[in-house]
């Protein structure tokens, strides 16, 4: 009963520790431009850094993809970067995406405050005025269900595996909340894992691609691995998954940039 009892205190945690809703924007970049646009982003990475201390997002990162592209859901040109923006609520999300449409110069002005020194002004505009950018594939994501992450805030060099999942039956996300959560959280007790989250895509733009609908979002540790039971429930239910999910290849994220 104690153990049971930390299990519930543990898992009631996380629900507050992590964003409720993310804006995951996947950027496929013109050739040749790649250090065009890290320095794009470390320019915008001072205004992420106000906004978050302003109470308007509650993360941003900036993460490199690997190029694994076997059993992909995108059928096009594979992404180099994702740009993650966390959010509390939708309200807080929604006034975010407001100021980008309308308020592009007072978030410029801030970039040149914080940057002074490093860069100029006109520096700051040229690389502004740069397009990097071939295509951006933006889902909107609401959480789940997910373990609190141990080891301390994300820094750069981490690495994510994020599974892309297409729901093939009504049912589906039961699965992930009442068996793939417990299992991954009992991991993360016992120091096997560092985090896992499962989300719900609710919203994509137009260059996004219609085959996903949920993501698993994992972080592992080195040199650990993850125990899994080999009850007979436990197997049941690893074999049903196939038939109500189909997860394709998981990508590798490597972080690069984050302002938290």
């Amino acid at each position: 009963m104690k153990r049971l009892l930390t299990l519930i205190i543990f898992l009631s945690i996380s629900m507050s520790t992590f964003a409720q809703y993310a804006s995951a924007s996947y950027i496929v970049l013109h050739e040749g431009m790649e250090n065009d646009y890290l320095q794009l982003e470390s320019v915008w990475q001072a205004y992420h850094k106000e906004s978050i201390a302003m109470g308007h997002k509650t993360g941003w990162s900036i993460w490199k993809i690997a190029k694994n592209q076997d059993d992909s859901y995108e059928p096009g040109t594979y992404p180099d970067y994702l740009i993650m923006e966390q959010f509390s609520s939708k309200k807080q999300m929604d006034e975010e995406f407001n100021r980008y449409a309308e308020g592009y110069e007072s978030m410029k002005t801030t970039m040149k405050k914080d940057l002074k020194g490093k860069y100029s002004n006109k520096q700051i505009e040229k690389i502004l005025a740069k397009a990097p950018k071939k295509e951006v594939r933006t889902y909107i994501h609401e959480l789940v269900a997910a373990t609190p992450m141990t080891g301390g805030d994300i820094k750069v060099g981490d690495v994510m595996m994020v599974a892309t999942m297409e729901q093939l039956r009504d049912d589906y996300e039961q699965f992930e909340t009442e068996f793939y959560h417990d299992r991954f959280a009992e991991n993360v007790m016992k120091g096997n894992h560092r985090f896992w989250g499962f989300s719900r895509i609710i919203d994509r733009n137009e260059a996004a691609y219609e085959a996903p609908t949920h993501n698993a979002w994992n972080m592992f540790i080195d040199g650990k691995e993850l125990e899994m039971p080999d009850d007979f429930v436990s197997k049941k239910i690893f074999e049903l998954t196939s038939e109500v999910r189909k997860m394709y290849t998981p990508q590798e994220l490597t972080l690069v940039y984050t302002a938290q």
